[in-house]
This record gives structure tokens, sequence and C-alpha cells, in this order.
């Protein structure tokens, strides 16, 4: 299959379908040799920018848990018949405990059956070091200005409060943008919780691909996320920090509902629970959700009448709503099945 030339070795890049999102939010120009992955700022684990773009999913699923029970029951998984072959669509969760092992079966045959599997982006690409300088000369204030200027009274106790709650020194985000805030803190969140980025089902299955000689595609690369969090305008930013650090208020609470959502491959269940989060910051959610997914769209479409199975792996949160993934698809007359 040839959706376009990818620059990684034994991938196939998808990736120039979401340049109009980043437009949308008015991105600043990143030169190609960056934007390879995540830094998290203060010591936290890589590759947590993923998490941080899927933002309000995966601040709110640090509970979860998505090893079988039963073996009963639907799973976040559905499938879509074409002429040519089977898209798998499976929702993910980009930070996992240990426990979260082994994935329920009929995941795993999904796979098996794909002659390709597409991810949002290159998890090795995510990985790297590169992006690191990125990340700084786009999060991080130059000269004598600081945080504290850009953001209001209240959200700069909040953040404070977080902080201290985090074991961070909140000194440490003097210098630091809204949006790398937001980055820092939910990634120290989800490492206190036990939550590891190279156990997410994203890179478990992306080791699995290339072990395995399977074709690789990539919806985006890591600069566009990159883009997409610093090009945020300062208004956005701070209702990204906001909305990051409300929901490190409610993670406890949630969870349980959460895993049972999960478990059962309720998506509606999951929908509400994101949709509450999302409720007060619209923009947050179609900068974040609803644009990307519609970027997407012709990806998908182009692999729907490709020869062979495919197995496309998205955040579970992508899945779900009027504008998800699902219901774009069943708009375009293609009807899912979930397993």
């Amino acid at each position: 299959m040839n959706l376009s030339t990818s620059p990684q070795e034994n991938g196939t890049d998808c990736r120039n379908v979401s340049r109009a999102a980043v437009q949308a939010v008015q991105t600043p120009t990143i030169s190609a040799r960056q934007g390879r992955s995540a830094w998290c700022g203060m010591g936290c684990a890589p590759a947590l920018l993923t998490a941080v773009v899927l933002c309000c999913l995966m601040w709110v699923l640090p509970g979860l848990s998505t090893a079988a029970e039963d073996g009963g029951g639907k799973v976040f998984l559905w499938s879509f018949a074409a002429e040519k072959g089977t898209l798998y669509l499976l929702g993910s969760v980009h930070v996992l405990r240990p426990d979260a092992y082994p994935l329920d079966e009929r995941i795993d045959r999904a796979y098996e059956a794909s002659r390709r599997v597409v991810f949002e982006a290159d998890v090795k690409e995510i990985a790297g070091d590169d992006v690191q300088q990125v990340l700084k000369e786009h999060g991080m204030y130059g000269d004598d200005a600081t945080l504290k200027e850009y953001i209001s009274g209240d959200t700069f106790r909040l953040l404070q409060n977080h902080a201290q709650t985090a074991g961070i020194p909140p000194a440490r985000f003097e210098r630091m943008k809204p949006w790398l805030c937001a980055v820092t803190l939910s990634g120290a969140e989800l490492s206190r919780l036990g939550f590891r980025p190279e156990l997410g089902i994203d890179a478990h299955y992306a080791a699995r691909a290339e072990k395995d000689g399977k074709e690789r595609i990539f919806l985006e690369s890591a600069r566009f996320q990159v883009e997409l969090l610093a090009g945020m305008p300062g208004e956005q930013q701070e209702e990204l920090l906001r909305q990051a650090l409300r929901e490190l208020e409610v993670i406890g609470e949630k969870s349980d509902a959460l895993v049972s959502a999960w478990k059962r491959g309720d998506a509606d269940a999951l929908e509400a629970i994101v949709g509450i989060s999302l409720k007060e910051y619209p923009r947050i959610r179609k900068a974040l959700f609803t644009d990307r997914n519609l970027s997407w769209m012709s990806c998908l479409e182009k692999l729907l009448e490709s020869e062979g199975d495919t197995l496309v792996i998205v955040g579970a949160g992508h899945l779900v709503g009027e504008d998800g993934i699902l219901n774009l698809l069943r708009r375009k007359g293609y009807n899912p099945v979930q397993h």
C-alpha cells in the first residue's frame, strides 16, 4: 500500500492529512529536523506528549486496567467490512500499568489478522531526543518572562497547589508556558500512579509490528503534536492547563466508572465521562479531538479500499461522541461491528 512516502524505514506516512488542524490553532514554524518526541519538562517519563494530545481521556483514565476478566462481553474494538478486507478500529490507552497485560485475545486476533497497523504517531520518533530541544524552545519563556505574567492569578494558585501535591517544586514552572505545564503535571501524576508510556497499547503493538515485519502507518508526526500544543493562543493554552488541573482532582473518584466502561466496551458511558471533562472547554475539544478526527478521515477511507486487513489504533476518546471516528464513518455509509 502506498498512501505517501514515509521518512521512517519500513513505515508508511499518512501524516500530511493533518496539516489543516495545525493551521487552525496558529502553529509556529518548526524546522524539519525538529519535533521527534515528547519532553514533559521536569524529569517525567518521555513519550507522554501523545497522552496529552489525547489529553482529556488520558488525564481521566489513570485507574484503568485493560486486562480481560472473563473473556465475555465486549471490548473497545470495532471492525468495518470492506470489499478487499477488514478495517479494525481499536480504542487505545497510551499509558498503562504492568497489570494491564495480557490484553483481551480478541484484540490480539485483530492484530494477527492485519497486514498493516496504523498509529497516531511513530513511537520511536516520539521517544527520540531531538524534540527535547524543540519543546524547550517552544515551551519555555525567553528573557525574564515568567508564567505568572501570562495566566490568571486563580490558575497560578491552582498550579502551585497541584505541583506541591505532585512533589514538584512550584519554582520549576516559572519559565514554562501553560501547555508545557499541563504536560508536566499530567505526566508526573501518571508516573506517580505507576503508569508507563512504554506499556501503552500503541507502544506494545508498535514493537510487535516492527518485529513481525508488518507495514506501519502514521497519521501524525511528533512534530505535528508539538505544533498543535505550542501553537495554541495564550488563552487556549490556559484553558488546556486549567482542564488538566481540573482532571487531576477527579482521577480517584472517576476511575471505577472508567474501568467498568472500558471493560464492557461501553462507548456511550465513556463518551459521557469525556464529555463532562470537556464541557467547559469546547475549543480544546475541537482542536484536540474533532479537527484531528476529521483530518484522519481521508487516510482511513483509503485504508478501507486497500487489499488486506488493517488495524487502526488511536486513543479511545477519538472513537466516541457525535464527531468521533465511529460516527464519522457511519455517516459515510460504513457499518461498524463491535467485538
